[in-house]
């Protein structure tokens, strides 16, 4: 099947019926800390970082996906500076993914 996940979910639900990326967030944040409940002497660690790491990449892809590699129009899209947007991909080894 050719056809995105994200266009699938597009397709298939109205803006009102869609997931609220938040909720899903939270959720599995709550996941993550209940496990580590479980673990004895088991602490949360970089948190931040690991909420940046499991968004930010894929969101990057997407973009430059959409914007056929277009840093000018991606970071407009983003809010970034053009010279941020390139340390990212450089960052997440996307800048050759054109």
């Amino acid at each position: 099947m050719s056809t995105s996940s994200f266009e699938l979910v597009n397709a298939e639900l109205s803006h009102d019926e869609m997931v609220d990326i938040s909720e899903c967030i939270q959720h599995h944040f709550k996941v993550y800390l209940n496990a580590l409940e479980g673990a004895e002497g088991a602490q949360p660690h970089d948190l931040h970082q690991m909420l940046l790491t499991a968004c930010e990449k894929p969101l990057l892809e997407l973009v430059m996906e959409k914007t056929k590699g277009n840093q000018s129009l991606a970071s407009e899209w983003l809010g970034i500076n053009r010279a941020t947007l390139r340390k990212k991909l450089l960052a997440y080894d996307l800048e050759a993914k054109k």
